[in-house]
C-alpha cells in the first residue's frame, strides 16, 4: 500500500512538472513571435552572433550591461545556428527553469501540488513571456530569484552548506547580466545575513561564501584574460560608467507617490497583507525575528524592495508582475495554517483575485505586447519575417514606430542588405536593427551594442567618461580600418552619436535615398587621438 501511494505521488508530481514545462515553454515561444521593437527585441542578437566571430563585448564594442546574456545566447547560436528559433528558445527555456523552481518553492512553503501548480502557471504567464525574447533586466532578475530559492533551501537545510556556493554563483550571474537590481539586493542581504550568521555563529558559512566568491571572481577574470578583454576597459564600461549614469538617473527621478502606487498596487497591497500576517505571527506566537520562517520572509522582502527600486530608477517598462503570484502563494501558505471557519472562503478568494490579476496583465503584456511598445500596433498587419531572411521564420514582423507598412519596412531592410553586401570597404551601421550583421555576407562592425544619446548607451559630454569613450571608439575605428559609417535615413537616429565624438575635420558626409554616409579620414583620426 505504501509503495502504491509513493508511486502515485511521484506520478502526480511528474504530470505537474511536465505540464509546467510545456505551458511555460510554449506560452513564451508563442508570444515572442508577435511583433518587433528592434532595439529591445534584438538586444542580444547581433552581439551574440559577433561572439561566434570572435568579436567580444567590451573589447570590440562598448556595452554597459548584458555581458553574460550575450555569451549565453552565443551558446544557443553555436548549438542551433544563428536564427530566430534558437534566440527565443533561450528565453523559453529560462521561463521553464524559473517556473519549475517557483513550483518547488511553493511546495517548500507547504502548498499542495495542485495549488503550487496553479500559482506556477500564473507565474509563467507574467514571467519571461512579457518580453518573450532574451532581455538583460529579466535575466538579471531571474538569476536573483533563483538565488533566493536556493537561499530558502540553505536556510531550511543548514547542514548542506555547499548550497551557499550555488547562491553566490547565481548572484554573480545576475550581476554580470546587469548590475542592478543585483547590487541593491546584495547590499540588503549582506546586512540581514551578517547579523544572522554572527548571532548564530555560522562562521563556516561565511568562509564558504567568501572563498566561493573569490573563486568565481578569479574564474571570471581568467575568462577576460582568455578573451583578451582589458581589465581597465571592463571596469570602466561595466562598473564605473554605469555607476555614474545610475547616479544621474537617481538625481533626475521625478517621483510621484500616486503614480508609484497605481503602477505597483497589485504588488504592494498583497505584500502589505503578507507583512501583516508575518508580523502578527511574530507577535502572537513569540517567534524569533531570525527564525527560519521569518528570515525567509526578510529575504523575500529585500527582493521586492530591490526590484521596486530598480523599476523606479531605470524607468523601463514594468516587468516585475511575476511577484504577484509569488506573493499570493505566500499569503495562501500563511492562511492555510490558520484554523477558522472562514479559511476556505479566503483561500478561494485569493486564488480568484490572483487569477484575475494574472489575466489582466496577460492581456496587457502578452496579447497587446506592451513591453515592446506594441500596445497601439495592429499585429494582424504583421508579415512573416522569413520574407526578410529565412532565419527569421515564424517571426511576425510589425514594428511600432516605422512610418509605413510592415512589408515596406521589410523591403527597405532587404535593400539595405543588398547594398551592404556589395561594399568592399570596412563599414559600421548605426542602427536599432540589431541583427543586420547576422543576415549580411558583408561583415558589419559595431561601436556600441545600442545607439541612444540619453546616456544609457554611451557617455554624453557631461560625463567624466566622455573623453575616455571618444578615444575608445576612435582607436577601434583605426584598428578595424573603418572607412564608412552608415545611418539608415528612415530610422532618424540622431547623428550626434557620431558628430559628438569624431572631429568634423575627420569626415565628410554623403547621402543617397537610403543612407547618410560618413566617409572617414583615418589619418586624421590617428592625429586626433593625440589631442584627446
Amino acid at each position: 500500500m505504501a509503495i502504491y501511494f509513493f508511486k502515485k505521488k511521484n506520478q502526480s508530481n511528474f504530470i505537474y512538472i511536465l505540464l509546467i514545462c510545456l505551458f511555460s515553454f510554449f506560452i513564451n515561444y508563442h508570444y515572442s513571435n508577435l511583433g518587433v521593437f528592434p532595439i529591445d527585441t534584438f538586444l542580444h542578437y547581433d552581439s551574440a552572433h559577433k561572439i561566434l566571430n570572435k568579436e567580444y563585448p567590451v573589447r570590440d564594442y562598448w556595452i554597459v550591461s548584458g555581458f553574460i546574456v550575450d555569451f549565453l545566447q552565443a551558446i544557443f547560436f553555436k548549438a542551433l545556428g544563428t536564427n530566430w528559433k534558437s534566440y527565443i528558445l533561450h528565453s523559453s527555456i529560462i521561463n521553464i527553469i524559473i517556473s519549475l523552481l517557483t513550483f518547488y518553492f511553493f511546495k517548500s512553503i507547504n502548498l499542495s501540488n495542485l495549488i503550487s501548480f496553479f500559482y506556477s502557471i500564473c507565474f509563467s504567464v507574467v514571467g519571461y513571456t512579457i518580453s518573450g525574447t532574451p532581455f538583460v533586466d529579466l535575466h538579471a532578475t531571474y538569476f536573483c530569484l533563483i538565488a533566493f530559492y536556493f537561499t530558502v533551501i540553505a536556510i531550511k537545510k543548514p547542514k548542506k552548506i555547499f548550497i551557499w556556493s550555488i547562491i553566490i554563483f547565481f548572484y554573480l550571474l545576475a550581476f554580470f547580466s546587469k548590475q542592478v537590481p543585483t547590487t541593491y539586493l546584495a547590499i540588503l542581504n549582506t546586512i540581514i545575513f551578517s547579523i544572522y550568521f554572527i548571532l548564530n555563529k555560522k562562521f563556516r558559512v561565511i568562509q564558504i561564501i567568501f572563498f566561493s566568491f573569490l573563486f568565481y571572481i578569479l574564474l571570471f577574470f581568467s575568462l577576460l584574460e582568455f578573451l583578451q578583454i582589458d581589465y581597465i576597459d571592463f571596469y570602466a564600461q561595466y562598473i564605473d560608467y554605469p555607476r555614474e549614469f545610475g547616479s544621474m538617473r537617481a538625481n533626475d527621478t521625478n517621483f510621484s507617490k500616486l503614480k508609484f502606487f497605481n503602477n505597483y498596487k497589485f504588488i504592494i497591497l498583497p505584500f502589505c497583507l503578507l507583512s501583516f500576517l508575518k508580523v502578527r505571527k511574530l507577535i502572537i506566537e513569540k517567534e524569533k525575528i531570525f527564525s527560519n520562517d521569518f528570515l525567509i520572509f526578510l529575504i523575500y522582502s529585500s527582493l521586492i524592495t530591490s526590484l521596486l527600486l530598480h523599476q523606479i530608477l531605470t524607468k523601463n517598462q514594468i516587468f516585475i508582475y511575476f511577484l504577484i503570484p509569488i506573493t499570493f502563494a505566500y499569503i495562501h501558505s500563511e492562511l492555510n495554517i490558520k484554523k477558522s471557519r472562514q479559511k476556505n472562503f479566503f483561500l478561494i478568494l485569493i486564488l480568484l483575485i490572483n487569477l484575475f490579476i494574472t489575466l489582466k496583465y496577460h492581456i496587457r503584456y502578452n496579447e497587446n505586447r506592451k513591453f515592446h511598445e506594441l500596445a497601439n500596433t495592429n499585429i494582424s498587419e504583421a508579415q512573416n519575417a522569413n520574407i526578410l531572411d529565412k532565419s527569421f521564420n515564424n517571426l511576425r514582423w510589425k514594428t511600432p514606430f516605422f512610418n509605413g507598412t510592415a512589408i515596406e519596412e521589410i523591403n527597405l531592410l532587404r535593400e539595405v542588405r543588398e547594398i551592404i553586401n556589395k561594399k568592399q570597404t570596412e563599414i559600421i551601421i548605426i542602427t536599432h536593427y540589431l541583427f543586420l550583421d547576422s543576415i549580411t555576407t558583408k561583415k558589419i562592425y559595431s561601436l556600441n551594442r545600442t545607439y541612444t544619446l540619453d546616456g544609457a548607451s554611451v557617455p554624453t559630454n557631461k560625463s567624466k567618461f566622455f573623453k575616455y569613450y571618444k578615444l575608445y571608439i576612435i582607436k577601434n575605428l583605426i584598428k578595424k580600418n573603418i572607412e564608412e559609417i552608415y545611418f539608415i535615413k528612415k530610422e532618424n537616429i540622431n547623428q550626434k552619436i557620431i558628430k559628438n565624438y569624431i572631429d568634423n575635420i575627420c569626415y565628410s558626409i554623403d547621402e543617397n535615398e537610403i543612407f547618410f554616409i560618413y566617409k572617414l579620414d583615418l589619418n586624421c583620426l590617428v592625429l586626433s587621438t593625440k589631442n584627446i
